[in-house]
């Protein structure tokens, strides 16, 4: 099933800019489209470090996403997209190795319950036939990567394990698993540049059923030991709720010693790594629940869900707001860098007072000091009674244009997947 390149919804847009909050918005051109409508309602998520949409080292690009019957793997080739392989597993993870195989992780049943399996493509830049696979892990969230050494790194969380992970070293086999953190755990994300890995994941408070917390670790030895971001090394497995762990959702806040600190339902949506090698982080939060806050609280209206932007610098994490404005929620968001250094980030938003979420766009001509306005890409959220959802990005930009991905939240499955691009040059 080939699907061309066409279909252009819109191809300019206009925003004002607040005075002093964003960075000057151009025009820029742009096209969204429906590629399939077989995604499950959590296709593309998580996403916490990419793992969905992808740059081959043969210049195609690789998407996989979940679907009601396995993961569907597709590949896009001279502004073709090709289907292949439909995988036996649940919310896949893909990273493709230095010969060009790819690699793909996800959730399986075999008779035992759900665990995580790994596939590898028998073929360099391939995706239509897979190997029969082998079981790496108990249940959990996935996240993967490949070393410079050719390694392959597997790490997994879940609501009642530890975050650990394991490695398979070229034509080895799985390490045992090491332990990094005990405690309720979940959605990591990591990325490896050179000897080092960065990790990112959330903690799970089970009573309100919330998450709690985002948390940051480094290894500058290809996993052999753990550190903060100052490089204080941690004896792992770290106690989540010990004190030891680096808790980003503190960064900015007047209060530092408060976890809460006026952001509640904290959830990592992005972990990338600039080409000055610093960790750049997404993630969300929601307004306490319980406490007055905002208008309740005689202060200023305030969004429902806001994103922030950390950069770890050279004399610590820096932090911005991904929008600023009083009046509009921003949720699922990710980010690519180009090769001036410019980041860009794709994100749904809305109007507080709206019901649905529409797909947007941002950049930063600062390393994510300031952001733009938010651009629409579509307008239609509302009509459709839909939300856009759970978007991913292909974190190389290359020929001038930012790929992304997103499901529909349709509350029933199938759900449509779509696949845009964004002129930045």
């Amino acid at each position: 099933m080939a699907v061309a390149a066409g279909g252009v919804v819109a191809t300019s847009f206009t925003q004002a800019v607040a005075a002093g909050k964003t960075q000057r918005s151009p025009k820029r051109k742009f096209y969204i489209k429906q590629l399939a409508a077989d995604g499950d309602n959590n296709a593309l998520f998580p996403s916490a470090a990419g793992g969905k949409l992808l740059a081959s080292s043969d210049g195609t690009t690789l998407m996989g996403y979940a679907t009601p019957k396995g993961s569907a793997t597709w590949q896009r080739r001279d502004n073709v997209w090709q289907r292949g392989a439909l995988l036996p597993i649940q919310r896949p993870y893909l990273v493709e190795d230095k010969d060009g195989f790819l690699h793909a992780f996800g959730l399986q049943d075999k008779g035992r319950g759900q665990e995580v399996w790994h596939y590898t493509a028998r073929r360099p830049h391939a995706i239509t036939h897979f190997d029969e696979g082998e079981r790496v892990y108990q249940k959990n969230y996935s996240a993967a990567t490949i070393g410079d050494n050719g390694t392959l790194y597997y790490f997994g969380a879940g609501l009642d394990a530890t975050i650990g992970f394991r490695e398979k070293t070229r034509g080895g086999v799985w390490s045992d698993t090491r332990n990094l953190v005990d405690g309720a755990c979940i959605y990591p994300g990591v990325v490896c540049r050179g000897n080092s890995m960065h990790l990112i994941f959330c903690g799970w408070n089970g009573g309100p059923a919330l998450y709690e917390g985002v948390y940051y670790l480094r290894s500058n030895d290809h996993g052999a030991t753990w550190c903060r971001s100052d490089d204080r090394v941690l004896q792992t497995p770290v106690d989540w709720k010990s004190g030891d762990l680096e808790l980003l959702n503190t960064v900015g806040q007047s209060n530092p010693k408060n976890p809460t600190g006026g952001e509640a339902n904290t959830h990592p949506l992005n972990l990338i790594v600039d080409r000055e090698n610093r960790p750049h982080v997404l993630y969300w939060f929601s307004r306490p629940y319980f406490t007055a806050f905002g208008t309740a609280s005689g202060r200023e209206a305030e969004p429902n869900v806001r994103v922030k932007h950390l950069r770890r610098d050279a004399d610590g994490w820096k932090s911005s707001l991904l929008c600023t404005e009083l009046d509009r929620d921003v949720s699922y968001a990710c980010l690519a860098e180009d090769a001036l250094g410019r980041l860009h980030a794709v994100m749904t938003h809305k109007r507080s007072n709206d019901q649905f979420y529409d797909l947007g766009y941002a950049f930063s001509h600062d390393a994510g000091d300031t952001w733009s306005a938010i651009q629409s890409l579509t307008g239609d959220a509302n009509k459709r009674k839909l939300s856009y959802a759970h978007v991913a990005i292909n974190p190389v930009v290359s020929h001038g244009r930012v790929q992304f991905a997103s499901n529909m939240w349709s509350q029933k499955n199938p759900s449509p997947i779509w696949y845009g691009e964004i002129e930045i040059d």
